[in-house]
């Protein structure tokens, strides 16, 4: 049983390493095979001492034949003994170091670095100590040190763990937005489920496997990992408890990776069909523009008629110069888009966030201007920007929120841009109360040309240009949505300076 376990642990976890490739990741790679060295040399040296249960031999080793290979293995008990107490030395050390990566705490961004120098220093000492020959020479002639270390050691342990999940917990309480909680809630089932079976074996000391003092040991009270301590029924139950949380923490795993997983996948995809249509592009954007020029010199002549005709004068000019300003401002988005197309360059620099929404909103009511938008600043943070193409990314979530409440019949059409600092992303929330996005459109919806509206007047490429944007920000874009209800996207930029005032970075 603990075999499969192992081996079940230390691919799951390599899995997780090689489909993510970041510092989390790596954690959950050393805490498992942290796990993996200590029940290893934990196993073979039961198998090396004998006389455990059938229910015990079952659960460690499943097959007879196996235990009897184990026995007869040439390694030294100072060897094995060492390995199972570097495996749970370095496990709790892991664990802290992942809670570190995951919190967001201001005090412990600032001070990571320091923070995770200082988290090796007791696991270094503990090393030196449990190292045979250091070990052996601490205690020889000094008996009355053994039980004030075990308690040392473990209170270590338990304090490192207790410590770490509640900085895990703590960060999960404090996250707002649906996506990241869930993201933070599979990590923390995954590492309270590896630490369970940890505990198993950890709350013994390694160094009883050097079999110098076991008598010693059990002279003190203390636990061996020979103590037939448990019943038929003990080891039946702790089989189904191990599988119960292996099964949980590899759940944890397999979901914290398929979240990115899968919008890698789709960006790809994405990519994959705007590559395929890009010479249509090019040859649509440039047919839209000649039919826009002679727009321009229609609007003109239409100008100079109007001039002579003395009937309502006023309304007919500001109705052209209304016509003109929107034309000219469709020409400028057009202009900015061939050029990104054709370019596929931004310039980045620290603006305010609070700038970019006084600029989409600009050019929202550009085009509507009896459309109404609430605007909640929860933050002013600064954010990298290309300021024109990221307020005309938030322009164009705006406009298709506003046309779909329209399109929906909404008497009250309703939107709201919301800004908020959520730990190290500064995120603006763009609702609307439309009519909500199908199951079926919601993995459609970014494909360059598809649109759900009048294909004579929309082309479906705004959302995937909204997309390509963020990304080229550095950020995530998300959708959540209820049909006949509305719709939220989330616009998630990283923040641009971790120090900045006013205590936003801890959310």
């Amino acid at each position: 049983m603990l075999i499969i376990v192992l081996g079940l642990c230390v691919i799951m976890s390599v899995f997780v390493a090689i489909r993510r490739r970041d510092a989390l990741s790596l954690c959950f790679l050393g805490m498992t095979l942290s796990l993996v060295l200590m029940l290893s040399g934990v196993t073979v040296y039961i198998a090396k001492m004998g006389g455990v249960a059938a229910a015990e031999r079952a659960f460690l080793y499943l097959i007879p034949g196996l235990q009897r290979w184990l026995r007869y293995l040439p390694v030294y008990m100072d060897v094995l003994g060492y390995i199972t107490a570097v495996g749970r030395t370095l496990f709790p050390n892991f664990v802290m170091l992942a809670a570190l990566e995951i919190t967001m705490l201001r005090w412990v961004r600032r001070h990571v670095r320091l923070l995770r120098g200082l988290s090796f220093v007791p696991t270094a000492l503990f090393l030196i100590y449990y190292y045979p020959a250091v070990f052996q020479s601490l205690m020889r002639g000094r008996l009355w040190l053994l039980p004030i270390a075990i308690n040392i050691s473990l209170g270590w342990v338990v304090i490192y763990l207790l410590l770490a999940l509640a900085l895990i917990f703590q960060e999960y309480r404090a996250t707002t937005i649906s996506f990241f909680k869930r993201n933070i809630r599979y990590v923390m089932l995954s590492v309270v489920s590896i630490a369970a079976l940890y505990l198993l074996y950890a709350t013994k000391d390694p160094a009883q496997i050097y079999n110098m003092f076991i008598d010693e040991y059990i002279r003190l009270g203390i636990t061996t990992y020979i103590s037939a301590n448990l019943s038929s029924l003990g080891w039946v139950l702790l089989g189904l408890f191990t599988v119960f949380f292996l099964v949980l923490g590899s759940y944890g795993m397999v979901r914290y990776i398929q979240i990115d997983y899968n919008e890698n996948r789709e960006d790809l995809t994405l990519q994959r069909k705007f590559d395929a249509a890009g010479m249509g592009v090019s040859v649509f954007v440039h047919g839209i523009k000649n039919q826009l020029l002679s727009s321009r010199v229609l609007h003109k002549k239409l100008s100079r008629a109007l001039e002579h005709d003395p009937p309502d004068l006023e309304q007919v000019r500001a109705c052209a110069a209304q016509l003109r300003d929107l034309n000219e401002g469709m020409l400028g988005r057009m202009d900015e888009l061939y050029r990104t197309v054709k370019n596929n360059a931004l310039s980045l620099t620290p603006v305010g966030v609070d700038q970019v929404v006084a600029s989409a909103v600009r050019r929202f009511h550009g085009k509507y201007r009896e459309g109404a938008v609430r605007v909640d600043l929860g933050t002013s943070r600064l954010v990298l920007a290309d300021l024109g193409a990221l307020s005309e990314a938030i322009y164009n979530l705006l406009t298709n929120g506003y046309e779909a409440a329209l399109q929906y019949h909404r008497e009250d059409p309703r939107l709201e841009i919301v800004t908020r600092a959520e730990r190290l992303w500064t995120v603006l929330e763009i609702r609307d109360n439309g009519g909500g996005i199908t199951r079926e459109n919601m993995g459609k919806i970014f494909d360059p040309f598809f649109t759900s509206k009048n294909t004579n007047y929309n082309w479906g490429m705004g959302l995937y240009y909204v997309r390509k944007i963020v990304k080229s920000h550095w950020g995530l874009l998300r959708l959540e949505s209820q049909p006949g209800e509305g719709s939220t996207f989330y616009v998630m930029l990283p923040l641009f300076d971790a120090e900045q005032k006013g205590g936003e970075a801890d959310g």
